[in-house]
């Protein structure tokens, strides 16, 4: 009885990451168009998806293949993690190109994904670029473990040790190395963030842990905010009863990376998603099941692009911590040990609570009534925590979801439109208190 929960419970799991992500694409503004009729080896009623070259691009040549400049940097955290993050420094758009000191913007991905996940959407849906050609300074962050963020001063990637890390290791270390690296980098005091899903839980914990960054922050934007996962509705919660057996089982067959987006894991999801239609709606329903249902909202065509770019892997406990975080309740704790395991870390049966008062930077709530992972109540919940809350907006449309967020096909009518007049003005004038020093340019490669 208990192998057959446990097996279920692990294929649970493996459907969360195997998920962390999913929409449009296919020409150099990432649009697709599905193959009509008979498609090449396809037949009518089954026609064989777009195949773009983005699904085997890194971010940095997405980036160059859409006609932007990156720059790839690399940020040490305290704990001697290498972070590999990427740099927009302007547009396609002759106001992006204007002289004087941007504002920079700094946006964050969720759980298992990367910065592709800001890129991958057309280019005129896609946030990172949005905000490239309208003249600010964006900076993608990619969290320990990742695809582009797998080095150590010290450690092997292949160490067990190199994974024992959660999201409070990546709010705690890798948020506030990636902000001051910007700020210094840039010359600017402040910077716009935004994260989305596991993007925002980190942030609170950089703020709670690290409080001289709240001053450092001009408005954060919390795009389908976690923090208490209490209410989730998803299937996915069955897996929060048997989350220490499984997290032990993962460790005895010695799993390191969850679900890197290498090997064995990108080839089924080439075979079992990405060749005709009917895969690729089968894969869809799945992740509706797991985010919400939006079938209007959705590119199927674009499914082969994100399946190519997640998951992007972290570790075991990452995963692990949001189911114990359902079962911990009404609440945002640190990583949950087990009551000895607790002692040892905090000196008290159970994990501290983090204290969200501290999180005094300027923040907006967005957040979708057809969210399944983070829901309505447990984002009201986050909301009457936050002591400088300006506002908790819903998404005026029933069925936004929690991938909604970045792919879309209304997302700009939907959410970019308004996030985007909440924003600062993408350049400093000289008025303004927060002037920046002369931007401090690495590497530029540019398509």
């Amino acid at each position: 009885m208990w192998s057959f929960y446990s097996s279920r419970a692990f294929v649970i799991l493996v459907v969360i990451a195997n998920v962390s992500a999913t929409l449009p694409f296919g020409n150099r503004n990432g649009e697709s168009v599905l193959s009509s009729g008979l498609g090449a080896g396809g037949r009518r009623n089954n026609p064989r998806l777009p195949v773009s070259p983005e699904a085997y691009m890194s971010s940095p040549e997405i980036i160059i293949y859409r006609g932007y400049p990156v720059e790839l940097h690399t940020v040490l955290t305290e704990d001697g993690y290498l972070l590999g993050i990427h740099r927009i420094p302007y547009g396609r758009t002759a106001i992006s190109r204007q002289k004087g000191p941007k504002r920079p913007v700094f946006l964050q991905h969720g759980l298992l994904n990367s910065d592709a996940d800001w890129l991958i959407n057309p280019t005129d849906r896609a946030l990172a670029f949005i905000l490239a050609d309208r003249g600010y300074d964006v900076w993608l962050g990619n969290a320990r473990g990742n695809a582009y963020s797998k080095r150590h001063v010290k450690l092997d990637v292949n160490e067990e040790e190199f994974w024992d890390f959660s999201w409070d290791e990546i709010g705690r270390y890798d948020i506030p190395a990636c902000i001051n690296y910007v700020l210094r980098k840039t010359g600017s005091r402040k910077l716009t963030y935004i994260g989305h899903s596991m993007g925002t839980a980190v942030f609170w914990v950089a703020m709670i842990t690290n409080p001289e960054l709240n001053n450092k922050i001009e408005v954060m934007m919390a795009l389908a905010p976690a923090a208490s996962v209490a209410n989730v509705k998803s299937f996915v919660r069955l897996s929060a009863a048997f989350v220490d057996p499984i997290e032990s089982f993962l460790r005895l067959i010695r799993t390191r990376a969850f679900l890197p987006n290498t090997g064995i894991h990108r080839r089924i999801r080439e075979v079992f998603c990405e060749r005709t239609l009917k895969e690729a709606t089968l894969c869809r329903n799945l992740i509706f099941l797991i985010a919400g249902a939006d079938p209007h909202n959705f590119n199927i065509t674009a499914l082969p692009v994100i399946s190519g770019h997640n998951p992007s892997g972290t570790s075991v406990r990452t995963v692990s911590q949001f189911a114990k975080s359902f079962n911990l309740g009404q609440t945002f704790t640190r990583y949950d040990y087990g009551p000895q395991g607790n002692f040892e870390h905090y000196g008290q049966g159970v994990p501290p609570e983090y204290d969200l008062n501290l999180v005094t930077a300027p923040v907006y709530l967005f957040w979708g009534e057809n969210d399944l992972l983070t829901t309505p109540e447990d984002v009201a919940w986050l909301a009457s925590k936050l002591p400088n809350l300006k506002a908790s907006i819903r998404v005026d449309y029933p069925l936004f979801n929690h991938w909604d967020f970045l792919w879309s096909v209304n997302v700009n009518e939907l959410l970019y439109n308004r996030l985007l007049t909440l924003l600062p003005p993408p350049y400093y004038t000289e008025t303004s208190h927060n002037i920046a020093l002369p931007i401090n340019v690495t590497r530029i490669a540019r398509g």
